[in-house]
């Protein structure tokens, strides 16, 4: 058998691609550089399971217990009764898992139209009624800047039976907000809080970030430590707030921590890997010897490198890792500035939109990949390089076969289409779980409007979902649809692969 994903990983590996996406190990050079590579060589021999002496993630006694308390001491230094759960499916897991966990058949969940795909998935597994807060977006750049605090407070004050508060903070693109008010708003009326902490694992590591939720009250926050620190992809932590003013709460906002176990035993796999354990551990414990250092450099980095592009507009994202450069101002989309990027200068860049490109940068990232993306971005601006031959390549490994000089054609503008992000939050007249069960059928995309959707719409990245099953589908969602599919965009969800057709529910 050939070995199609080892060969083409390797081949990525040997192409040293400067890598502003995650994981935020940025292909393991940050374990080499501070003295780790000896142990994350062995990580194959030491893959094993739950036998005598290494403890159970689902029952941690042992080494598990201990080396969860050990990141919540590097974390949460004066929150004793602060708990730190490893989770080895990726944060969507724990997404999953806290909604299922505080919501019961048909409870009311307010949330925010822009959540990760795992939180609608946990409306559907829960039975859970979403309440949707409708989200800021920056359509310049495409970007959404997170939900609106005066909404989130009178979807509290309207929905007073409403078990759960869901933020997403920060967005993908590196936005925050204020959520002090919706968390004080929410516990006054005996509502849990969880937040999708996925892309701020780092933040403690500078005063220049925000602060965690957990730090305003938040009940439950979940962490991609893959994205923006150094552990293996898939690897994230759930933190537990147990600390309440037990005299002036009600038992119904406290944390059913046996059905949480429960929850989690459902969502994450029975055979725990101890090698992503393993890597969390490691990436703490660089957190705590390196971590503040490594971010002092690549704030610095950032700063010089925004000072030295600034013939681009760069938009100013709460998170200053998170850099999102506008290209569409140029003449070229995100997409195809993207592709000029990789095929040419061997750069890869977390996401393209059609307004431009985002970098992921972590304390992985060197000064010699912001000197190699200064100099790519500033030769595309001055020679007009703009858009890319894909007729040059047969597959993606051509692209280190061929002459750079020869795969970039010149033209004054990508061709220009209309892909505005809907922003509205479509009618539900079927709720989550019923419409996932029901029987759907194939119609062309431009006879689906005002039909209930019978699938999932997801345009990746960023994941956020158009429309869902249950809802109706609007012409905005068409025509973004219909764009879309020209721009070669991925959208998670949909069975027709050219995205020419969508499931409705039959009638």
């Amino acid at each position: 058998m050939e070995k199609f994903i080892y060969d083409r990983l390797k081949k990525l590996k040997n192409s040293e691609i400067v890598s502003f996406h995650m994981p935020g190990h940025k292909y393991g050079t940050v374990f080499d550089e501070l003295g780790y590579g000896d142990i994350m060589s062995e990580l194959y021999t030491l893959d094993t399971t739950e036998i005598i002496g290494t403890d159970n993630l689902h029952n941690p006694k042992d080494i598990i217990l201990k080396s969860q308390e050990s990141v919540r001491k590097i974390l949460f230094p004066d929150y004793d009764d602060v708990e730190i759960k490893y989770l080895i499916n990726g944060s969507s897991c724990g997404i999953e898992a806290a909604i299922i966990a505080t919501c019961r058949p048909g409870d009311k969940i307010i949330i925010n139209r822009a959540c990760h795909q795992s939180a609608y998935n946990a409306c559907i597994l829960a039975n859970a009624h979403p309440i949707f807060v409708n989200e800021k977006v920056d359509k310049k750049n495409n970007i959404f800047l997170g939900a609106e605090i005066d909404e989130y407070i009178e979807k509290i004050e309207n929905n007073k039976d409403a078990k759960l508060v869901f933020i997403t903070r920060p967005t993908y693109h590196g936005m925050s907000f204020e959520i002090s008010e919706i968390i004080k708003k929410a516990h006054e009326n005996n509502m849990l809080v969880i937040v999708d902490e996925a892309h701020g694992a780092h933040f403690g590591l500078n005063d220049k970030f925000p602060r965690s939720a957990i730090e305003y009250g938040a009940d439950i926050a979940i962490q991609s430590v893959h994205k923006s620190l150094p552990s293996i992809t898939q690897t994230s932590i759930m933190i537990i707030n147990n600390t309440k003013d037990e005299a002036n709460i009600e038992s119904s906002r406290l944390i059913d921590k046996n059905r949480l176990e429960r929850a989690l035993a459902m969502t994450e796999s029975s055979s725990p890997s101890y090698i992503m354990m393993m890597s969390l551990e490691i990436a703490f414990d660089i957190y705590k010897k390196h971590g503040k250092k490594l971010m002092d450099e690549l704030l610095k980095n950032i700063y010089t490198f925004r000072k030295s592009v600034k013939s681009y507009d760069i938009f100013n994202t709460t998170d200053p890792t998170k850099v999102f450069i506008n290209t569409i101002n140029k003449g070229i989309n995100g997409y195809d500035f993207a592709k000029v990027l990789r095929y040419r200068y061997n750069i890869q860049v977390e996401l393209a939109n059609y307004s431009g490109i985002l970098m992921l940068c972590t304390i992985g990232n060197k000064k010699e990949d912001f000197d190699a993306m200064i100099d790519a971005l500033n030769e595309i601006s001055e020679k007009k390089l703009f858009g890319l031959n894909l007729d040059f390549f047969d597959d993606i490994d051509d692209a280190t076969k061929k002459n750079k000089n020869d795969d970039i054609k010149r033209m004054t503008t990508s061709k220009e289409i209309n892909l505005d992000f809907p922003c509205l939050i479509p009618e539900m007249k079927i709720h989550p779980n019923t419409a996932f069960n029901m029987e759907t059928e194939s119609v062309l995309v431009d006879e689906a409007l005002g039909k209930v959707c019978g699938e999932f719409v997801i345009p990746y990245p960023p994941g956020v979902c158009l429309v869902a099953p249950g809802e109706v589908i609007e012409k905005e969602v068409i025509d973004f649809i219909k764009s879309a599919s020209k721009m070669d965009l991925d959208i998670n969800g949909m069975e027709s692969a050219e995205f020419t057709e969508i499931k409705i529910i039959k009638d």
